[in-house]
């Protein structure tokens, strides 16, 4: 019987380890499913969720309680449903691989993509919270990271880049708020939160900016 643990610690050199090397084998699968389209957006999440990990040893962080973060990872990622659909009936899966020259995403792509990504992040939730397996941080970092933090700020940037409706875009402008709940409470700090927002922008930005434009 799967039973919460309130106190979880901190994180131990051989969780650092082990994220590291999930973090290149999630970066692997993400450029061999999705091509370019993912590798200049997920690997900017990959990298800032790497570097928090490394932020929370290297200051030894705990990480939260059970009861003050989990019901609110979970409330927070329902909210991720409601974004898929809207990305799904407006066609994101066609539009987005465009921005890079790639082909569209089929659907069954699109589909198994997203529904392995979110099988990932739950368990990865609940293993933490759990079973104490505090490298299983990785993937519920990096949805917090990349899922929130990340689709509020490509989305909206996509919509003012071609100053239109970009797929995704209305359920994104919930993550700014999301996101920042959600980090903060993780990492206990708003200044730190803040960063993250800037940090993704920094990288992401010019990157699909820069990336677009050569394959315009």
């Amino acid at each position: 019987m799967l039973e919460l643990k309130e106190k979880i610690g901190t994180l131990e050199k051989s969780d650092v380890k082990i994220a590291t090397i999930m973090a290149l084998a999630m970066g692997t699968f993400f450029i061999y499913i999705g091509r370019l389209p993912l590798a200049v957006t997920f690997i900017p999440g990959l990298v800032i969720t790497l570097t928090l990990i490394y932020f929370m040893y290297v200051k030894q962080l705990e990480l939260p309680s059970a009861k003050s973060f989990v019901p609110l990872f979970f409330a927070s990622f329902a909210w991720q449903f409601i974004h898929f659909n809207e990305e799904f009936v407006t066609g994101f899966y066609r539009e987005f691989p465009l921005l890079f020259g790639s082909h569209p995403y089929s659907v069954e792509r699109f589909v198994t993509i997203n529904m392995i990504s979110y099988c990932v992040f739950a368990l990865g939730c609940i293993a933490v919270f759990t079973q104490k397996l505090k490298f299983l941080v990785l993937p519920m970092l990096f949805y917090i990271v990349y899922g929130m933090i990340g689709n509020a700020i490509t989305h909206t940037w996509w919509s003012l880049l071609h100053w239109e409706y970009f797929p995704g875009f209305y359920t994104a402008q919930g993550y700014w708020v999301l996101g920042f709940i959600v980090l903060s409470r993780f990492l206990k700090s708003r200044k730190a939160t803040v960063m993250t927002f800037v940090g993704f922008a920094l990288i992401a930005l010019p990157l699909i900016t820069l990336t677009e434009w050569y394959h315009g």
